[in-house]
């Protein structure tokens, strides 16, 4: 019999409500999960001073009884999905001592925060990119309660706005959102510079793009299928609207190129990038699917429409950092 005088207890925050109570304490103690799947069955973990399941869902206010012996883990030690962050660089440190962001962030309450992402910068590490959004996140948050986690990605050499999530709650909604997992999907806005002169359209207005892509195995990236082997690709949807068309001194020999204002309907892998490439009218910039250029990639997450965990909207908007003929200064 295991009395409850001699455990610890830990108390759910509002960041960390609505996980698992597995995933909870594989944020808050340090054990491996077998050990957890057998504290939890022999009672030696409570939720509220009751027996619970290793995937029942924690609330604010919990408090989550462990055994006295367990090992308790520093705040934020682990990022918000509940993996360990080895490789996450320090914070960096202002004049008064004080931590002080390495990132651009463009707006944060409560629940959300939204960076304006550099090119060059992937989203999450992985092999030959030990430095990212999330492992700078990981690092100048430590001390969170839930550290934020983005919720979607960007290209590494795509600019623009890039959402975290600070709660548990409000990554799996917008996780789900962008998944198309129930509710109204976020509206994601993009613009880029592309080759030539996009066919304005005179009557019909925005145009849709349709089709399918799939995975080109010998070179290792993205192509569209025809619609007979659909079942070969995934669907690709997204609303063109032209705003202007420039010829550009630093463009491939001064060719002319349009800007163009791109709404995604679905979210596949550089679904941009081919789909406007397919066309003839590959991205400034582009090493894969046009020409590189000195200056990058000319593609920017211009604007968000979110949903937020109180039922509410956020839009948010952000200029891209393009400069000299380039430059855009209103949409």
């Amino acid at each position: 019999m295991h009395s409850e005088k001699n455990r610890q207890a830990l108390a759910v925050s509002r960041a960390e409500a609505g996980q698992k109570l597995l995933n909870f304490l594989q944020r808050r103690v340090e054990a491996a999960t077998g050990e957890f799947h057998r504290w939890i069955r022999t009672g030696q973990v409570r939720v509220n001073g009751s027996r619970a399941k290793a995937f029942d869902r924690v609330e604010e206010g919990d408090l989550i009884r462990v055994p006295p012996f367990a090992v308790l883990l520093p705040a934020g030690s682990l990022p918000g999905n509940g993996t360990p962050n080895s490789a996450a660089p320090s914070a960096p440190q202002g004049g008064s001592g004080q931590k002080r962001s390495s990132l651009t962030i463009v707006y944060e309450d409560e629940d959300l925060l939204v960076v304006a992402k550099p090119a060059g910068l992937p989203v999450q590490g992985g092999t030959g990119h030990s430095d990212s959004i999330a492992s700078r996140l990981a690092a100048e948050r430590a001390d969170a309660d839930f550290v934020p986690a983005p919720v979607h990605r960007l290209d590494k050499d795509t600019t623009g706005l890039l959402v975290a999530g600070k709660t548990y709650a409000a990554v799996r909604l917008l996780t789900d959102a962008l998944a198309g997992r129930g509710g109204e999907a976020p509206r994601k806005e993009y613009l880029a510079w592309v080759e030539g002169r996009w066919p304005f359209p005179t009557e019909d207005g925005p145009q849709e793009l349709h089709d399918f892509l799939a995975k080109d195995q010998k070179a290792q990236r993205m192509k569209t299928v025809h619609s007979d082997k659909a079942e070969e690709g995934q669907e690709a949807r997204c609303v063109v609207t032209a705003l202007e068309t420039r010829r550009i001194p630093e463009g491939p020999q001064g060719r002319e190129h349009t800007l163009l204002l791109v709404r995604l309907l679905t979210g596949r892998t550089h679904q941009i990038r081919v789909q406007l490439a397919s066309r003839g009218h590959a991205i400034a910039g582009d090493p894969w699917y046009g020409e590189a250029l000195r200056d990058g990639l000319k593609l920017h997450a211009y604007r968000l429409v979110l949903p937020l965990p109180d039922g509410r909207k956020r839009t948010l908007e952000l200029l891209p950092p393009w400069k000299g003929a380039w430059k855009v200064v209103k949409v």
